[in-house]
């Protein structure tokens, strides 16, 4: 690339007129050394400033790109504009935070019958109260020392029970951790017979004729 320059240099100097090439030596040498020395300055610059051009642009593009906001179009639904044109909405979209379920059994008790108490109806369901903070829990029962029903989460009730002191055991299990509680209530069952009224007859008394003499 040297070569060319001090060629174009030289074709340059050749065609100046004669009173040009009639400079002392010494100065035609000072402006060719001059005239060769300034054209990689001249390079040096524009190359400068076509990188300065082009990091600018760089810059436009990155803080475009980084300040366009995400939206979220809803078009119509019926699929009809309104003043020839689909208006757009931008909704907001917020995920649900799940919370997590206490990994224990946590307070959980028998609402009714209460302890003792005199149970008359034909049908008796058990109130079990439970706590939503804590994971799901299933239960079995047995009355008066029998068998264990399954575990599971269903209402207990109880039907056709005998007259008499009764015995309710309700075994609770985690169904997230091995954990098991019991709780245990007694009640007493009694029929309730209406007594069935029997009519007593009263006897007429007949009256005793009384003889003439």
């Amino acid at each position: 690339m040297k070569k060319n320059i001090f060629e174009k240099i030289k074709k340059w100097w050749i065609s100046l007129p004669g009173k040009w090439k009639a400079l002392p030596d010494k100065k035609r040498y000072i402006e060719l050394i001059t005239a060769a020395l300034s054209i990689p300055m001249m390079l040096t610059v524009i190359l400068v400033n076509m990188n300065n051009i082009k990091s600018q642009k760089e810059d436009k593009t990155t803080q475009t790109a980084t300040t366009t906001p995400i939206q979220v179009v809803i078009d119509n639904p019926n699929n009809t504009a309104t003043n020839s044109s689909i208006i757009p909405t931008i909704v907001s979209t917020i995920a649900p935070t799940k919370t997590e379920c206490k990994k224990d059994i946590g307070n959980i008790e028998i609402i009714s019958p209460q302890e003792d108490e005199i149970i008359t109806s034909d049908n008796l369901c058990i109130n079990i109260s439970t706590d939503d903070k804590y994971c799901a829990v299933n239960w079995s029962y047995r009355l008066n020392n029998g068998n264990w029903s399954e575990f599971n989460n269903k209402d207990i009730c109880l039907y056709n029970l005998t007259a008499g002191k009764k015995q309710l055991q309700i075994k609770i299990k985690s169904t997230v951790i091995d954990k098991t509680i019991t709780l245990e209530r007694n009640f007493i069952y009694q029929t309730s017979i209406t007594p069935t009224l029997t009519p007593t007859i009263t006897p007429t008394l007949t009256p005793t004729p009384t003889p003439t003499p």
